[in-house]
């Protein structure tokens, strides 16, 4: 065969290649695609841009304890590190009592001490300005209710030292009757602040009257 001769089938045999290795590599191709998308245990290997992460500053970290130090530098305490919770209740008769008590949520010491200011609230969330509020000690609520385990533990004192996770409760008494006063809800604030924790406490109060204690330190879980 001539060179001429020859020149044709060269260009034919090159095309026909071409066109040969172009329609060979679609199937790999789509091999790859579904290898990946078929492979579980593959997935970890590639990054997700939507999944959730952790950043540095979001690992969990020991905080250290309070030391006697921090307890002595101790400033008032931070409504915003403070919670109210009611941890325990008695009866005797008429008259009833519920225990109320501060919390310090923070990290370090702070100062609380005094009575609290309480406000009673109506179904519609306004206060009842009606009923008054009288200053009493433990020992008075002690033998109105004629149970000595109702009175807090620790010395009741103008100021007090809560370390971080320790309460200071007080009690809210009165005298209930079935054709007394309503009231849906108990407002507290802490001595010499402003805040005011609202705590769901339905109960009638008689004789337009309630007694309140000073803080005490105690021992309650809230």
């Amino acid at each position: 065969m001539s060179p001429r001769s020859r020149f044709p089938a060269v260009v034919a045999s090159l095309v026909l290649a071409t066109s040969l290795g172009c329609a060979g590599s679609r199937p790999r191709s789509a091999k790859l695609v579904m290898s990946q998308g078929a492979a579980p245990d593959d997935v970890a290997l590639h990054g997700n841009p939507n999944a959730p992460y952790i950043t540095a500053g979001g690992t969990p970290k020991l905080v250290p304890r309070a030391t006697e130090t921090d307890a002595k530098d101790a400033r008032p305490c931070d409504p915003n590190v403070l919670s109210v919770d009611e941890i325990a209740g008695n009866a005797n008769a008429n008259t009833r009592s519920v225990k109320l008590a501060f919390m310090n949520r923070g990290a370090t010491p702070c100062i609380l001490g005094g009575y609290p200011r309480v406000s009673l609230l109506g179904a519609d969330g306004q206060k009842i300005g009606s009923i008054s509020v009288e200053k009493v000690t433990s020992d008075q609520v002690v033998a109105e209710l004629s149970q000595a385990s109702t009175a807090s533990t620790g010395a009741e004192t103008a100021q007090l030292t809560l370390m971080p996770r320790q309460v200071a409760a007080f009690e809210v008494v009165w005298t209930t009757g079935p054709d007394c006063s309503r009231v849906a809800r108990i407002a507290v604030q802490a001595p010499g602040l402003e805040h005011a924790f609202s705590i769901a406490q339905p109960m009638r109060i008689c004789a337009g009257q309630i007694r309140v204690t000073a803080l005490r330190l105690d021992e309650g879980d809230v």
